[in-house]
């Protein structure tokens, strides 16, 4: 027994030098919160396995139900792949009216839940407010002026242009299925800011697109020391109160009092979801009042129009924080999310609609894991057909 008893201990012993030697502490979190619930991956209520800071909204507006409210039926097929792929909320605004809305499983209108990835084009239009308040001077100004911690590759200047559009050639591996990787250490982890001013960069700026979710994490360290307070606070007074939003919503943060997850982690609903989307159909103005520039706001929707690290190929599927596309000749702006989290603005129909879900059909056209998905481009086809008059 005793020698049981001794092996035992070796091996914790052992176990526990290669958690510290390694620095993957951050699993115990992950296995918490995946494995022993029965998932393999985040969910969108992972919000409660980690400290949130409030993003508060003083100033509540209601969108106002359509005269013919789910009166316009989805159709049979459109509900059926709805069902399927384990949606919870699905909402349609149009003409500053809710057309549809429909809830499964445990969502309801005030349900709260993760982002995921749509937190980046929330994060893309809080830099716009900053450029308009004069934190930052524009895009081009230097990451390095904020950040002087990093350093730059053979010299080459990393702009915030380059962080949102993604091409700034910072050491980053983006995967969200290995445990042992940077992107599951930056969401499970307790020392985001340790971590970004490790990174390096590793290739020149502004010539190759490639998807990372450090970017944005490293845009959130710049804002924060841009305006002089937690990202909560500033999304709070500049854009969360001012688009009307009913319910407070919640960033999941890397420990108590820490440091927001701007990669991710943004937690609201479905209608104040839809309230971004309706900023971005406004033109940076919604209810009226001005939240960010219209220049700005038309320059986040153009495609950043650079290389594909993937296939050499032009990028014309991203912009400046947010996707674009083109479904049944319709051009659509949209902000997206693991397991398919959507915010969808199609203008020419003055449409937005927002599916959240515990999981989606990650295939798309020629299995470029970031164009159109088949689910969002049969949700978009549908919603399109519908409500086309």
């Amino acid at each position: 027994m005793r020698r049981l008893l001794l092996l035992c201990f070796g091996c914790v012993l052992v176990l526990l030098t290669l958690i510290y030697v390694f620095d993957v502490s951050y699993l115990f979190k992950g296995v918490q919160s995946t494995y022993l619930r029965g998932e393999s991956s985040a969910q969108i209520d992972d919000s409660k396995f980690f400290y949130n800071r409030v993003v508060v909204s003083n100033n509540p507006k209601k969108i106002p139900l359509g005269y013919n409210y789910n009166d316009s039926i989805i159709s049979d097929s459109l509900d059926f792949v709805l069902k399927k792929s384990k949606s919870v909320a699905f909402l349609v605004v149009q003409r500053d009216s809710v057309r549809f809305e429909k809830y499964w499983r445990f969502g309801n209108s005030d349900f709260s839940t993760n982002s995921f990835s749509m937190a980046k084009s929330i994060v893309s239009l809080l830099v716009g407010c900053a450029i308009d308040s004069g934190f930052i001077s524009s895009v081009n100004q230097s990451v390095f002026d904020f950040i002087p911690e990093l350093t730059p590759f053979r010299g080459h200047d990393v702009s915030v242009r380059h962080l949102l559009e993604m091409s700034s050639g910072l050491d980053w591996l983006e995967h969200y299925k290995k445990p042992i990787s940077v992107t599951a250490k930056s969401y499970y982890g307790t020392n985001l800011k340790k971590l970004m001013l490790e990174r390096e960069f590793v290739s020149p700026p502004g010539l190759v697109h490639e998807y990372k979710s450090g970017d944005t994490q490293l845009l959130g360290i710049i804002l924060e020391r841009a305006v002089g307070k937690n990202i909560s606070s500033f999304a709070s007074e500049v854009l969360w109160s001012k688009i009307g939003a009913k319910n407070n919503a919640f960033w999941s943060l890397d420990y108590n009092g820490g440091l927001e997850k701007v990669f991710c982690c943004f937690n609201s609903n479905a209608r104040d979801f839809s309230k971004i989307g309706l900023l971005m159909l406004g033109g940076g103005s919604v209810f009226g009042e001005r939240v960010v520039s219209s220049e700005y706001v038309d320059w986040l929707k153009s495609p950043v129009g650079l290389v594909d690290v993937d296939g050499g190929k032009t990028v014309d599927y991203y912009a400046n924080g947010w996707w674009v596309g083109e479904v049944l000749d319709k051009p659509v702006v949209y902000a997206r999310g693991f397991n398919g989290q959507y915010i969808v603005v199609v203008p020419d129909l003055d449409l937005v609609f927002v599916r959240l879900g515990l999981s989606e059909n990650e295939k798309s056209e020629n299995n470029n894991n970031y164009k159109l998905t088949d689910n969002l481009k049969f949700f978009t086809e549908e919603v399109i057909k519908e409500y086309s008059f």
